[in-house]
């Protein structure tokens, strides 16, 4: 189990709260005791306690906008868990989970906010929040292992509405079961096909050419990645800033025109007084 799990069974338990026109103090703890609930259903291991905290927080980090909150709440988290379990301080999982949410805090709704208003909000996070948390996963996965995945982005997005109704229809279905045998089927038919619609897709971009490039192995790998990292976040910037882009490449057309036009002037100043044999006439011209 992921944080995105964990972050869609919260949304959904904060929206299906609110919907009753509950106050948003206890909507909360109404979502947070459901989460509770989910944690225990799956199973209160390490790595699903840790989904939980890291779901939590980026769930927080994207529908607060408080920046500075939530990176409190995420160091505090990995905190009381490597106290809790120091072990997870070399737990390749926690360290991508915290990256993860890391990289949600800190970059997707910057990233998500550059989009034009053309753009539909949801389309915006779908395509932010995954870039977020690879920007930041991607130095770690290289290190395991040395390759770059050329469309991973691609079937984050691709996948992402289908992630939604695997998580929520079929946490819905397991009290049904053993309650309402009949009831149930509905939920699991479409969790069920949502589901080979995620392995569909992900093998679909897995067979494509180039799916699988080859990356330096080490420290070399991981530096080129961060350095790809930043080149990426740079050109998504520039790419959604098509007037600021413009508008730097006519200024800096003008400083090129005019440091050219400059040094040809100085040029041609230097080669004439060289063939005049370094004599410069007086200003007024000759005198009689």
């Amino acid at each position: 189990m992921s944080g995105a799990n964990c972050s869609l069974i919260l949304g959904g338990l904060v929206l299906l709260a609110r919907s009753f026109r509950l106050a948003r103090g206890i909507a909360a703890v109404a979502a947070l005791g459901g989460l509770a609930a989910f944690v225990m259903m799956v199973g209160p291991d390490a790595s699903v306690l840790r989904a939980a905290v890291m779901g939590a927080i980026g769930l927080s980090a994207l529908s607060a906008g408080r920046r500075g909150r939530s990176l409190g709440f995420l160091c505090l988290a990995v905190t009381g868990l490597l106290i809790l379990d120091p072990s997870l301080g070399t737990s390749i999982g926690f360290l991508l989970s915290v990256l993860a949410t890391l990289g949600i805090v800190l970059l997707a709704r910057p990233i998500a906010s550059w989009a034009p208003a053309w753009i539909p909000s949801w389309l915006a996070s779908a395509v932010a929040v995954p870039l977020a948390a690879q920007l930041l996963c991607s130095p770690v996965i290289v290190a395991l292992q040395p390759q770059f995945s050329s469309f991973s982005l691609l079937t984050n997005i691709a996948v992402a509405p289908f992630v939604a109704p695997v998580t929520i229809l079929g946490t819905i279905a397991v009290p049904l079961v053993p309650l309402f045998p009949w009831l149930a089927v509905v939920p699991i038919a479409v969790a069920g096909v949502s589901a080979e619609m995620v392995a569909a897709i992900a093998r679909f971009f897995a067979g494509l050419p180039g799916a699988a490039l080859p990356w330096p192995e080490g420290p070399t790998g991981i530096v080129t990645m961060i350095i790809w990292s930043v080149v990426t976040i740079l050109m998504v910037w520039l790419v959604l800033h098509p007037t600021w882009v413009g508008t730097a490449v006519l200024s800096l057309h003008r400083r090129l025109v005019f440091l050219i036009a400059a040094g040809e002037s100085a040029i041609r100043r230097r080669w004439t007084e060289g063939h005049s044999g370094g004599r410069r006439l007086p200003e007024g011209g000759p005198r009689a």
